[in-house]
């Protein structure tokens, strides 16, 4: 979340709700390989699905949270703009696109003023031509990820072709989205309805709460959703499908939803900047392979090797049809032996 200076600008988070405890991890320690924040690290991935990562501290962190108060300030100016002057240069995705249909799934059958407004701006190549304007493009860490390691298929050995997560000039879903979220009547209680994230990881800011996590184990009734505080200087990260599918159950990835904000923000305005990793679209979603700790397909299941954008385009429309309901999945548990392998 930016800094404490943008939380200032609002009512205070209220203190007597429940809300959800959230591990935190810094990310000065993580860029130095600490391993105690990497073995932290892990067990959130595996066992929450979603975290804070500190980013104050660290030069790269503070260039994000700067980042993101640049994209705070950006949005608010993009949604003062009359609709129809932005419709001029919408974004117009591929028709064939499975994620705009989602969103149809999404949002609640309530007036329009009560859904989240939402510009998209794509972070690779969507698979059309598309005019930047002049933007210039998203900072990265100077070292491209190391290649992925050869998966041992039965017969002969068979690897992941490209990467999991996109460069700029291949195709995928990667987006940073702007939302806006006007405040609604007394007795309006989700923007959002409750889902899980198809990609692979969201980094998300934003200042006021409306954010809801339904706890591990906890049956999916309104008294058991916990809002999610936003913490100055941090962003808040959670894990989609994608790293579920990888990583054979091992990792986590949790139901949650937008309420309206607690306390006195519930008259606020909400702004959030999520940017929303997805893999490459021909990249394969067959469970990666190696060190003995993600679980290998059992002797006659086939997973198939299915590409990104085509397993996305099932389980939406596998959502559509009513055949799944969205729910957690993932944070399988790792025997004792092969979790020390991890480390």
């Amino acid at each position: 979340m930016p800094t404490t200076n943008y939380f200032n600008r609002f009512p205070p988070f209220p203190n007597d709700i429940p809300i959800a405890r959230l591990p935190r991890v810094s990310f000065d320690k993580l860029l130095v390989d600490d391993a105690a924040e990497s073995e932290q690290l892990f067990r959130a991935c595996r066992e929450n699905g979603f975290f804070l990562v500190d980013l104050k501290g660290s030069g790269e962190g503070e260039t994000m949270l700067k980042d993101a108060e640049t994209a705070f300030d950006l949005s608010e100016k993009i949604f003062e703009i009359d609709q129809q002057e932005l419709a001029k240069d919408a974004f117009k995705p591929p028709t064939s696109s499975f994620r705009s249909r989602l969103r149809r799934v999404l949002q609640l059958r309530t007036a329009p003023s009560a859904r989240p407004i939402i510009t998209r701006l794509p972070c690779t190549d969507p698979g059309q031509p598309q005019d930047t304007r002049g933007f210039p493009p998203p900072r990265a860490r100077d070292h491209q990820p190391p290649p992925l390691p050869p998966r041992q298929a039965p017969g002969s050995p068979t690897q992941h072709p490209g990467r999991p997560h996109p460069s700029q000039d291949k195709a995928s879903g990667t987006a940073l989205r702007l939302l806006k979220s006007l405040p609604q009547p007394v007795g309006h209680r989700k923007y959002l309805a409750s889902h899980t994230d198809i990609g692979s990881m969201t980094m998300l800011f934003n200042v006021v709460g409306g954010l809801q996590l339904l706890p591990a184990e906890a049956e999916n009734v309104d008294a058991n959703w916990r809002y999610v505080r936003p913490e100055p200087g941090c962003a808040l990260i959670n894990l989609g499908d994608a790293m579920v599918q990888w990583s054979g159950g091992i990792l986590r990835s949790n139901i949650h939803r937008v309420a309206t904000p607690p306390g006195e923000q519930s008259c606020c305005t909400r702004y959030s900047i999520a940017y929303l990793v997805h893999p490459e679209a021909n990249v394969s979603m067959r469970r990666l392979g190696g060190g003995g700790v993600i679980p290998q397909p059992v002797d006659g299941e086939d997973e198939g090797d299915v590409r990104a954008e085509e397993w996305g385009r099932i389980r939406v429309g596998r959502i559509i049809s009513g055949k799944s309901i969205p729910s957690s999945s993932g944070g399988g548990k790792i025997e004792g032996r092969k979790l020390q392998e991890a480390y």
